[in-house]
């Protein structure tokens, strides 16, 4: 469905609700009650509550063209794929409007690589206009950088002993991921821009 649906506790933690560190971009009303994406990660911090950040791990994921990706990450660069879904992929209303763009990028993507899709979307929708392209990217992904701000503000209610650093550091990582797409933007326009550029038609042979 390209939605998650996360076993939530019958009682979500305190962390979750809508009002503990509301992010100053949220849309969502106050009767919403709980963060989309707080509740999508508290079933994976409790998972992971005993495991560390360096720990090395072997993940893989099958996306929605049954392609399979593999790595073997410190856990928290694999954590950072279940930030990611529980942004995009959970009903929050920033992540929300980051879905189309995010469409058919495999799991696991480095910085450049989710730069250079997003650029490319961007340029679509844009017909291939620099300014409008760079001007809707950056409007996007400032308020993106501060969901993941106010979700790592959000772990730090849970508890201390409840949980280890992996989901912590992996928020870390895609904000930092974030911060760096803001700045990238510009230079991958226009590198993106010269790989599209079509080559001169040769002359015609006399």
């Amino acid at each position: 469905s390209g939605r998650h649906k996360p076993r939530v506790a019958s009682l979500p933690a305190s962390w979750t609700k809508l009002e503990f560190e509301k992010c100053p971009c949220c849309s969502l009303p106050p009767e919403a009650g709980y963060c989309p994406a707080a509740l999508c990660l508290e079933e994976t911090v409790s998972r992971l509550s005993q495991r560390t950040s360096f720990e090395v791990v072997t993940a893989t994921a099958v996306d929605s063209e049954n392609r399979r990706t593999t790595v073997k990450w410190p856990l928290q660069q694999v954590g950072a794929a279940f930030v990611q879904i529980a942004v995009f992929s959970s009903g929050c209303p920033m992540g929300s409007q980051f879905r189309p763009m995010l469409k058919d990028l495999r799991p696991f993507s480095n910085t450049k690589e989710v730069g250079r899709h997003i650029v490319f979307k961007q340029l679509i929708r844009h017909h291939g206009e620099v300014s409008g392209t760079k001007a809707a990217l950056i409007a996007r992904l400032r308020p993106l950088r501060e969901v993941f701000s106010h979700l790592f503000k959000r772990i730090q209610g849970i508890p201390r002993g409840a949980s280890q650093d992996a989901i912590p550091n992996s928020i870390v990582h895609v904000h930092a991921m974030t911060q760096h797409l803001e700045l990238m933007v510009e230079d991958l326009v226009e590198e993106m821009l010269r790989e599209m550029a079509c080559p001169p038609t040769p002359e015609p042979r006399k």
